[in-house]
């Protein structure tokens, strides 16, 4: 239990720090290939041992798609602000759901 709460907090944290402006994360000691390569490992660590592939791969592939470059996302088409708000919801949603039972 202790174990799913840690990776939760971990891959939440790096998830939202990577996606701060480079400046900020600047400011607080870190870099954000550093944090990157963090949240990578945890998601692979976590795919290891809770096997969920789908949701890993959807949490990296959003963190990934929020981090591409402002022209990049504009070209594409996607807004930034919905990728971040789909990735704090890929996290929440199935931690929520678990520790809720529907009847």
């Amino acid at each position: 239990m202790i174990a799913k709460f840690i990776l939760f907090f971990l891959i939440s944290f790096l998830s939202i720090a990577i996606n701060l402006p480079d400046s900020m994360i600047a400011r607080l000691g870190l870099d954000a290939n550093y944090l990157l390569a963090a949240l990578a490992s945890i998601a692979i660590s976590g795919l290891i041992v809770h096997r969920r592939m789908l949701l890993v791969l959807l949490v990296l592939a959003c963190t990934i798609g929020a981090n591409l470059p402002k022209e990049v996302i504009e070209y594409i088409g996607i807004d930034r602000d919905i990728l971040f708000a789909t990735l704090i919801a890929l996290i929440v949603v199935p931690f929520i759901a678990g520790k809720i039972e529907i009847k």
